[in-house]
C-alpha cells in the first residue's frame, strides 16, 4: 500500500527519521493502536502481544516494559512525532537495507 506522508523523512545523526503514524502503519500497527500522550510526550504502539513505547527526547525505548537503549531519541519536527525508523522497526521484527546511492531505506517484515 502506497501512502503519501504529510512531512518528509530526514536523516539526522546517521539515522532515518519518519513520522510516527506512517512508521506504525507500515509495521502493521492498527490505527487505534497508535497512541500519543501529549502531556507525557510519549508514543505507544501496540501490535499483537508487543507494546513499544518511546518518549520524545529519551534514548530509552520500552518493549513490553523492558528498557532498550537507542543511540538516538525520537523528536518533534514540523509538529510531527518523528521516530528513528530502524529502532522502531526492529522492535517489531523488521529488518532494513540502505541504498547509499539513492538515499533509500527499505524495511522488510
Amino acid at each position: 500500500i502506497e501512502q503519501t506522508m504529510d512531512v518528509a523523512p530526514y536523516i539526522k545523526d546517521s539515522r532515518t527519521y519518519m513520522p510516527l503514524r506512517y512508521v506504525a502503519l507500515a509495521l502493521g500497527v492498527a490505527e487505534q493502536n497508535i497512541l500519543w500522550d501529549a502531556v507525557a510526550q510519549t508514543a505507544t504502539l501496540i501490535k499483537g502481544d508487543k507494546v513499544v513505547q518511546v518518549k520524545i527526547g529519551s534514548t530509552v525505548m520500552l518493549i513490553n516494559g523492558v528498557s532498550v537503549n537507542m543511540d538516538v531519541a525520537p523528536e518533534i519536527s514540523a509538529d510531527r512525532t518523528m521516530l528513528p525508523l530502524r529502532w522502531i522497526g526492529q522492535a517489531f521484527g523488521a529488518d532494513f537495507t540502505w541504498d547509499e546511492a539513492t538515499q533509500t531505506a527499505t524495511m522488510n517484515l
